[in-house]
């Protein structure tokens, strides 16, 4: 209702901040991605690519790769120059190509939990308020190796969906359902009803990773790089666990203890008896 009185007013409705504040939180994302590994994890992800732009005189065998998708989607494609592409991609490393993609985020709470009800054992990532892009991106590069069936982030205090997060996750992205949530304790209530454990990590728990079951159906929960898991989220979760550590430094950034956590879960539920 808001937008269509503004727009009946004749406002412009991407500049006001209620229009931003809904338009951040929409489900469906279009970005203008750069970098020829996202590219090709775009197209073969099977997300929407309304459109490729390649610079002239491209070679190589990753150029062919991109090619050959592009031809076998039928996605349009405009070889431009290359200073063309960096009009389109701002400026950053973007390898010669460009293209406008569409990413369709896990859209509520219902569509969450149809997804993990389809899955047999549903592998769980939350995040909560990670901010460091690169540490999203090399997160979700580690979630979607390892399996993982959703990663969720809430909206307050976390970076948003970009074409620098789709660069960093080097095209991961594409491939692990995201859901973005207003509230983590009401989506830890949405996991738990379905059997799924919350193990939040606590680098002064009492339980080491090696004490902690992940192979039954779970959601690791981490930290952001500061304060990591906010003290008022604990009492939601089933069980706490530290990562064990030997040397002088006594820690791990974010992105390397969630693929601590996240391999010791593949561990346990790969490893032969």
């Amino acid at each position: 209702m808001h937008k269509e009185n503004t727009e009946k007013r004749g406002s412009k409705p991407e500049t006001g901040k209620k229009w931003a504040k809904e338009k951040n939180r929409t489900s469906r994302i279009k970005l203008n991605i750069y970098g020829r590994q996202p590219l090709i994890e775009a197209l073969r992800s099977g997300i929407e690519v309304e459109q490729v732009w390649l610079a002239e005189g491209l070679q190589g065998a990753s150029v062919s790769r991109i090619t050959g998708l592009i031809r076998r989607n039928e996605i349009p494609v405009q070889t431009v120059q290359k200073n063309d592409i960096q009009k389109i991609t701002g400026p950053v490393v973007h390898q010669g190509v460009a293209a406008s993609v569409i990413i369709n985020l896990i859209r509520d709470e219902k569509a969450l939990s149809e997804l993990l009800q389809s899955k047999k054992n549903p592998f769980v990532l939350i995040l909560d308020q990670v901010q460091d892009l690169h540490n999203l991106g090399a997160i979700l590069r580690t979630a979607e190796i390892s399996g993982v069936d959703a990663v969720i982030m809430p909206f307050k205090g976390s970076p948003e969906i970009t074409a620098a997060a789709a660069k960093t996750s080097a095209g991961a992205l594409f491939h692990v359902p995201v859901y973005r949530c207003e509230s983590l304790m009401e989506t830890f209530g949405t996991l738990q009803s379905m059997n799924i454990k919350i193990v939040a990590a606590l680098p002064y728990s009492e339980r080491s990773m090696y004490q902690v079951d992940f192979g039954k159906p779970c959601a690791i929960l981490v930290g952001n790089e500061g304060q990591g898991v906010r003290r008022n989220l604990l009492p939601f979760c089933d069980e706490t666990v530290y990562i064990p550590q030997f040397g002088k430094i006594q820690s791990l950034n974010a992105s390397v203890s969630t693929a601590v956590l996240l391999y010791e879960t593949v561990r346990q539920r790969h490893s032969k008896p």
